[in-house]
């Protein structure tokens, strides 16, 4: 494993997610300080609208990346430039196809937005701003998979870092002193297409053979058996839009505008920090696990190095979920100024036990990407989409937003149990019954961490010494119990080993290079 470029693309890739995320929190405390959060209400919806239509991409630049992995392990030039060249064109087609499709769905604006105290037509423009968006971002963006492929993903991110600065304090300054919504938009969309095309320009410079031309015929992707894995991918990604999108449109229907704006600051949270930890921090394990994949190792050796990160996985979830669990609502409560903008802490529950679930297995999930075949857990992916559209509904009229958020829980675990089926039954050929029997018990343990964190936090107070307690109950309350389950754990010992190796290759790396 290439430790020095995994920890480099995570360390800077935390660094600067931090950053933004700070530059995202100042955004949204000063927009509703000029403007009505009801407008951030209407941005969740049409975004959620336009993830729906993002299936006609079609998972090409997954599919693309697993064919990816293998030609930059051989450092092939004109594969890689095929793959890349093909990606561009298929993409331009796509962009087409979502303008045409987005144009088509405008008419179920005046359905989707309850409670709008804004007249029809300018929700329509708010809906076209981020339609054009949506659309000239597909042919710009396929090149981000090349650095992300080649272990390279540091560049990108640092090109996000500087032109959401900048882009963010032209946004701030506008909003402060015209405080209108839709230059505020405007400025706001063209933040990742500016990136993208500074993304464009580097990699022309540095990957020169990706400006020629070449020449892709139909054999060509049917040799590479990419009909077969889109076809699949498809189903994956009409699955998976539903079951993300449908909450924010189901809150709108059912619940209001306003409720979608308050769901929206815990989303941007979960979002930021999913981003932050899963994202920067762990995506660059996914391009070193493909190239392992794909040198030839034993499958034991690979099992062996899967169990190791599965251990990881669960420290990782349990203090991700624990910390939503304890912070979610003082965090708003200070971020906004005031009480009005919270959820019930139920909702919050349900929440962390999603963002548990979700993270415990995203290193299932990256295994499972490197490996194509999406046949494998397609029905899988259906009968959750189906679920969370049913239960969301269902459970909506009940319990409003929290009944949504608990429908989106129990929607998770067939795309969950399709996943882990795959890697661990059918790639590494081990005990499906005995992996879920011991997660379903990890499960029991950080319901109980959860637990004992909201009796110990409950009646903290919402200043310095009530955050610096709950700091100090999550710290601890989650490291203990985890240590006392895994301290004798020979998995546990690798990964110790691991992240010692780790930091002592760093060390080693920046002592050389800077202290010479």
């Amino acid at each position: 494993m290439n430790f020095i470029k995994t920890f480099k693309n995570s360390v800077i890739s935390v660094i600067v997610q931090l950053l933004i995320m700070l530059l995202q929190f100042i955004n949204r405390r000063m927009f509703v300080m000029f403007l009505d959060v009801e407008y951030l209400g209407y941005q969740s919806v049409f975004g959620s609208v336009f993830s729906i239509l993002s299936v006609a991409e079609m998972g090409v630049g997954t599919i693309i990346s697993f064919h990816l992995y293998r030609e930059i392990v051989t450092d092939n030039e004109q594969e890689i430039g095929k793959l890349i060249y093909l990606y561009k064109w298929i993409y331009r087609f796509i962009a087409g196809i979502v303008a045409v499709c987005g144009m088509i769905a405008c008419i179920f604006v005046p359905y989707i937005v309850k409670g709008a105290n804004r007249d029809i037509h300018y929700l329509y423009i708010v809906y076209f701003l981020q339609l054009i968006s949506t659309v000239l971002g597909y042919l710009l963006s396929y090149r981000r998979t090349i650095y992300v492929a080649d272990q390279k993903e540091y560049k990108a991110v640092e090109i996000d870092l500087f032109t959401n600065l900048v882009i963010q304090v032209i946004q701030l300054s506008t909003l402060a002193i015209f405080r209108d919504y839709l230059l505020y938009l405007t400025i706001q969309l063209s933040t990742t297409l500016i990136a993208d095309w500074v993304i464009l320009y580097k990699t022309n410079r540095e990957y020169p053979y990706l400006k020629r031309k070449y020449k892709i015929t139909l054999d060509y992707v049917r040799e590479r058996n990419m009909i077969p894995d889109l076809k699949n991918f498809l189903v994956h990604k009409i699955a998976y839009a539903i079951y993300n999108a449908t909450d924010n449109i189901v809150i709108s229907i059912v619940c209001g505008i306003r409720d979608v704006a308050l769901f929206g600051n815990y989303i941007i949270i979960k979002n930021g920090v999913s981003t932050l930890l899963l994202y920067r921090l762990l995506n660059p394990v996914q391009a070193t696990i493909g190239n392992i994949i794909y040198s030839g190792r034993k499958r034991e050796e690979l099992w062996k190095q899967f169990e190791m990160f599965d251990v990881f996985s669960f420290f990782f979830a349990s203090y991700i979920s624990g910390g939503f669990l304890v912070f979610s609502q003082p965090v708003i409560q200070i971020w906004l100024g005031c009480g009005d903008y919270l959820l019930p802490y139920s909702f919050v529950v349900a929440l962390s036990l999603t963002i548990y679930v979700g993270t415990v297995w995203e290193i299932v999930y990256k295994y499972r990407n490197v490996f194509g075949d999406y046949r494998q857990d397609r029905n899988c992916m259906l009968i959750s989409a189906f679920l969370n559209i049913v239960l969301s509904i269902v459970l909506a009229r009940r319990f409003g937003v929290t009944g949504v958020q608990i429908g989106s829980l129990l929607a998770l675990f067939p795309i969950e149990y399709g996943r882990i089926r795959f890697v661990v039954k059918n790639f590494f050929r081990k005990s499906f019954k005995k992996y879920l029997i011991k997660h379903l018990l990890l499960l029991f343990i950080v319901v109980f961490e959860g637990m004992i964190m909201y009796l110990l936090t409950k009646n903290m107070s919402i200043n310095f010494i009530g955050m610096s307690g709950r700091i100090a109950v999550w710290a601890t309350v989650p490291l203990v119990v985890n240590l006392l389950v895994y301290f004798r754990n020979s998995n546990f010992k690798d990964l110790c080993a691991y992240f010692k190796a780790l930091i002592n290759m760093a060390v080693e790396k920046v002592r050389k290079d800077y202290w010479k």
